[in-house]
């Protein structure tokens, strides 16, 4: 019987996943994508990373920043929407 690993399959030559994006950003045993951005002008802006690590284990990276109300309860609670949005996406990811 032979057994073929999953990271055997998605390595190409030089053991980069073919989504790697080399160079500076792939290092410490880890590899990383392009960063994706996504920017609502006025709003924010969110750059994403898809990430193999050293354990061989996948995942998402995210960062981030928003520009928050003025005032110091409604910025209160456009952070508190935003945590309730975030734990929402998490365990929507956790169930698939």
């Amino acid at each position: 019987m032979i057994v073929i690993s999953w990271r055997t399959v998605l390595m190409g030559p030089y053991n980069h996943p073919a989504w790697c994006a080399r160079g500076h950003r792939c290092n410490l045993g880890e590899h990383r994508a392009t960063p994706a951005v996504m920017q609502v002008d006025g709003v924010g802006k969110v750059l994403v990373t898809r990430v193999l690590g050293a354990n061989g284990r996948e995942r998402l990276e995210v960062t981030g920043s928003a520009y928050l109300h003025t005032t110091g309860q409604a910025a209160t609670k456009q952070v508190d929407r935003t945590l309730r949005g975030f734990a929402h996406v998490m365990a929507s990811a956790a169930a698939q």
